[in-house]
């Protein structure tokens, strides 16, 4: 993990004295921050789909799994017409899964299981689309793979997000991802391959232009 934060701050410094000379037009961003990881999705259960799926989405305490370090990190390029494509991944390690029983939904640790997931992925920015300079929606769509406990599968990750720039290069970001497993979903208390929610928070560094002047 320290090597990891290591490596994110020499980005960060190299990002920052590259965008002194550079405008709004920056092609590349990197990205990175905290991830938490809830697996309620795959419990089921519930009165209906949505409430077994997708019904009290931020029970942090309860069903949410974070690691106190910086845990996930992405790179993207600007394409043209709001477009932009990229690469990123994540790690978490899972002591809250969520499973389905007769009497409701129970939380359970099935044993500190690490995860991993790395994706390419497609985004679309809604910033010029309703005129802001701060404010940057986005919705994007992933395909990739994720590993929980050795065990490794194929993913699709439709995110929402949204990016708050405080300058034209640096700005806040949050987004919430569906990681949709395309195998068996966990039984009982056996985490195999489940589809889960995946909130992150972080900063996102825009660089890359070339200086005209």
């Amino acid at each position: 993990m320290k090597h990891l934060n290591k490596i994110i701050i020499a980005v960060v410094l190299f990002a920052g004295l590259n965008t002194q000379a550079q405008d709004s037009n920056n092609p590349w961003a990197v990205s990175f921050g905290v991830n938490a990881l809830d697996t309620k999705t795959s419990a089921g259960g519930g009165k209906n789909w949505l409430d077994g799926h997708l019904s009290q989405p931020y029970k942090t305490k309860e069903n949410w799994n974070i690691l106190p370090t910086i845990s996930y990190l992405g790179v993207t390029r600007y394409l043209g017409d709001n477009f932009s494509v990229g690469i990123s991944g994540s790690l978490n390690k899972l002591s809250k899964y969520v499973s389905a029983t007769n009497s409701g939904q129970v939380v359970t640790n099935p044993g500190d299981l690490m995860y991993y997931g790395i994706e390419g992925l497609v985004k679309y920015s809604f910033k010029s689309a309703i005129k802001s300079e701060k404010f940057d929606p986005t919705v994007s769509l992933g395909v990739g793979y994720s590993s929980l406990d050795k065990v490794t599968y194929q993913t699709i990750t439709p995110a929402v997000g949204v990016v708050y720039w405080a300058t034209k290069t640096i700005g806040f970001e949050y987004s919430t991802k569906y990681v949709k497993s395309y195998e068996e979903r966990a039984i009982l208390n056996a985490a195999n391959a489940p589809s889960m929610i995946q909130h992150s928070l972080g900063l996102v560094i825009q660089f890359g232009a070339t200086a005209t002047e």
